[in-house]
């Protein structure tokens, strides 16, 4: 094979596998849900691991883009959470502010909303 044809099917290659990559980037940003309209970032950890899996933060970050879709993001979160990933099997919370309670005072952190939360078991 000569240089001139190796450069002929080697670039083709490279340009879709790198098409290819590209598309998967944004399809995990796409997996993101929307809540109001927009896809927040959101971080939900356990306060403490090694004593309890049952408290936990949710950090949803841009709320002022939308304060009820913040506030729909982090319920489903800390609801995720608490069924799946702390494995409480329960969707009930004692939350320090209810996200499902328009009236409640958002706790805002450098633009991010922060909820607390303890899983019921």
């Amino acid at each position: 094979m000569t240089q001139m044809t190796y450069g002929k099917v080697v670039l083709p290659v490279v340009l879709l596998l790198g098409a290819v990559a590209l598309a998967g980037c944004d399809k995990a940003k796409s997996k993101r849900p929307y809540y109001d309209g927009v896809q927040f970032s959101i971080k939900t950890k356990a306060v403490n691991k090694k004593v309890s899996r049952a408290d936990f933060t949710v950090e949803v970050k841009d709320a002022a883009l939308s304060l009820d879709g913040a506030r729909q993001a982090a319920y489903h979160s800390g609801v995720t959470y608490c069924l799946i990933e702390a494995g409480y099997g329960t969707s009930l919370i004692d939350w320090d502010v209810d996200p499902q309670d328009p009236e409640a005072q958002l706790r805002l952190v450098n633009g991010a909303a922060v909820f607390q939360g303890k899983c019921q078991s």
